[in-house]
């Protein structure tokens, strides 16, 4: 992560004028909160937080110089300088010539994902040009970042073992800490209800964890075996995603249509498997349903030995 507010700093330096800029809102919110616990500033009474665009430029700077009323410095947040012109914040900057020593004014700019990090950094360069009093603070995770706070929360939680935990978590929200923060949480929760289990109950998590192998489910579907259903159910509440399963229907579904000699059965099949992958895409609430009457229905239609060509 490149973090220009501690190079070459302490970092219990707290500065009267920042300019943050992140692609990610809980790393600015958490910014924001340090400065504020650093300051002891009271928040009922010493800490505000308004928009850019809300304001007239006058009445932005009569808050600036506010004088704080519990706290020996008072915060102002101003929030939605990405959503200004730069001739606009021009014009602010020539108001703002200085931010008094009772007021520790923070201007938040939230870069936008969709932007290349080149074109990012190319327009908080020129915003920090214009505010050149500000202290530019820049927070944009990178992988190794990211890496060593999945690495950290997880050895929290007793997991570091769990290597395919640690893959999940940065395949799927490396660029996007918001996100990976309410997985890590939903994870924790899971541990902790756990914990306040019986033995039994216990035992019938590990049991569907031990099941829980995708391809083996998808290999005992295509054989007829009544049992596919009772695993599917089993670890449903196991399953990040219904894609998944899909995934592994479908890979196990073009090895055995090369044996096949009933095309109609593997193109029903194949039909029934897109229609769902349709709703998954669509963020249909009944896929789970819809997955198990496939397997209802189709593990009676697929018999006589259709699927394997006798």
């Amino acid at each position: 992560m490149i973090d220009t507010a501690n190079k070459g700093n302490s970092k219990d330096i707290i500065y009267n004028h920042y300019l943050i800029m992140s692609d990610e809102q809980i790393l600015i919110d958490n910014t924001i909160n340090d400065i504020k616990k650093t300051l002891r500033v009271d928040e009922s009474f010493d800490f505000e937080t308004c928009s850019i665009q809300e304001y007239e430029y006058p009445d932005i700077i009569n808050k600036i110089f506010t004088s704080p009323f519990v706290s020996t410095k008072r915060i102002l947040v101003l929030k939605n300088i990405e959503k200004k012109k730069l001739n606009e914040l021009q014009e602010f900057a020539k108001l703002l010539k200085t931010v008094p020593e009772s007021c520790c004014l923070i201007m938040v700019y939230c870069a936008d994902k969709k932007l290349s990090r080149k074109k990012v950094f190319e327009d908080f360069k020129k915003v920090s040009e214009i505010f050149s009093n500000a202290h530019p603070v820049t927070l944009m995770p990178d992988d190794t970042t990211v890496y060593r706070w999945i690495m950290k929360k997880v050895e929290g939680l007793g997991l570091k073992d769990r290597h395919e935990i640690i893959d999940y978590l940065m395949e799927e929200f490396s660029d996007d800490i918001t996100g990976m923060k309410n997985e890590i949480q939903k994870i924790e929760n899971y541990l902790y209800q756990t914990r306040q289990m019986g033995l039994s109950e216990l035992k019938d998590i590990s049991q569907g964890l031990t099941d829980y192998d995708i391809y083996n489910i998808a290999n005992n579907f295509f054989q007829r075996k009544t049992e596919a259903l009772n695993q599917f159910i089993r670890i449903q509440p196991y399953m990040r995603s219904p894609m998944v399963l899909i995934d592994a229907l479908a890979r196990v579904l073009c090895n055995y249509a090369k044996k096949s000699k009933d095309e109609k059965i593997i193109q029903h099949i194949t039909s029934e498997l897109s229609r769902i992958d349709n709703r998954v895409k669509t963020g249909s609430d009944f896929v789970e349903l819809n997955l198990e009457i496939f397997f209802i229905k189709n593990l009676g239609g697929i018999n006589k030995g259709a699927i394997y060509g006798k």
